[in-house]
């Protein structure tokens, strides 16, 4: 087993990486969700356009 993460802890180190990138970014989709933010970055309740936007 050791062996096994002395030759690969560059791929594991990569993958941790992209992981928790993926897992930062979903939850930062989440949050932003949750305080009724849009796709477009702003709060549809305060945007002008908001009848026409896409709400997901």
């Amino acid at each position: 087993m050791l062996s096994f993460l002395i030759s690969n802890w560059v791929t594991i180190v990569v993958i941790a990486v992209i992981g928790l990138i993926v897992f930062l970014a979903i939850r930062k989709i989440v949050k932003d969700k949750k305080a009724g933010i849009g796709a477009c970055g702003c709060k549809c309740s305060e945007c002008p356009h908001s009848s026409s936007c896409n709400k997901y």
